[in-house]
């Protein structure tokens, strides 16, 4: 799978951090070298922001770092800042990052408490959703929007596909949006994704009660290398944001193993989705 530009900055981000380690500095002493603060390293380090090819060359001196690292790092930095296919697609500023990471993780658990998953949308239920708060999209955008989500999509069926791990509340199925008409598609197209070898989808029951995460959903993503550490995701009205103290993700990671365990088996959750659909 080739990299795209976010992982390509994470990467770039990890090489950076361990060199500043190895040559004994902190971002603060970093930071009064180059007279910048020492949130700009660190944004850097986490592959936040990217560099200009000056910035990385005079940090790499300050490492001392062997010329074969800095041809490579050079290379890393140069594909980091390309521009992601996500970037004209009029996304939100905080969603970007989200989609940049979505499209290099190897495998994204997500569960969802009142909204289908964006990975599984219909086009028509898509269009509801972000046609639903005119303060949250303009109207303007809405097309891009509903495309960028098509887009994303066409990880779970691509050469390299997507393992996609989900767990939905029975009320994300019952809420009619759009009407009959739309959620019948929608149900019917969980069904259809729901029974790739590379999705399972799972689906707390209302008879279930209470359990873990009832407040809110969330997304932990998982890279192939690991040069990569998980992150998560949580997001709601006014925006969201990605998670990567490690300490949170575990958290967060453990919680979806919770959710799991309240959920029907993939076999009985893909029965309770056709059930609501005849209804």
């Amino acid at each position: 799978m080739t990299l795209g530009p976010t992982a390509r900055r994470r990467r770039l981000g990890a090489h950076l951090a361990e060199l500043r380690h190895a040559a004994g500095l902190t971002t603060a002493d970093v930071a009064e070298f180059f007279g910048c603060t020492a949130q700009t390293i660190r944004n850097w380090e986490r592959g936040t922001s990217t560099m200009k090819k000056v910035e990385l060359a005079a940090l790499l001196d300050k490492y001392g770092a062997a010329a074969d690292t800095r041809s490579q790092l050079e290379e890393t930095r140069r594909e980091g800042s390309k521009r992601g296919w996500w970037s004209t697609y009029k996304l939100p500023e905080w969603f970007k990052p989200y989609v940049g990471l979505e499209t290099d993780a190897a495998m994204v658990c997500n569960f969802e408490v009142e909204l289908i998953p964006g990975l599984l949308q219909t086009e028509s239920y898509a269009r509801e959703i972000h046609s639903s708060g005119e303060h949250l999209t303009k109207p303007e955008d809405v097309e891009k929007r509903v495309a960028a989500r098509l887009e994303r999509q066409k990880r779970l069926t691509g050469e390299h596909p997507l393992e996609l791990r989900l767990v939905i509340s029975e009320g994300a199925l019952r809420r009619s949006v759009g009407g009959p008409d739309v959620m019948r598609e929608q149900l019917r197209q969980l069904i259809d994704l729901g029974g790739l070898p590379n999705v399972i989808l799972q689906v707390i029951p209302f008879s279930a009660g209470a359990h873990a995460s009832m407040p809110s959903g969330f997304t932990v993503l998982t890279f192939a290398e690991q040069a990569d550490p998980d992150v998560a995701y949580m997001d709601g009205p006014l925006g969201g944001h990605v998670i990567e103290d490690p300490h949170d993700v575990g958290t967060l990671r453990n919680l979806f193993d919770e959710v799991r365990a309240a959920a029907l088996p993939q076999r009985e959750s893909l029965s309770l989705v056709r059930t609501i659909a005849e209804e």
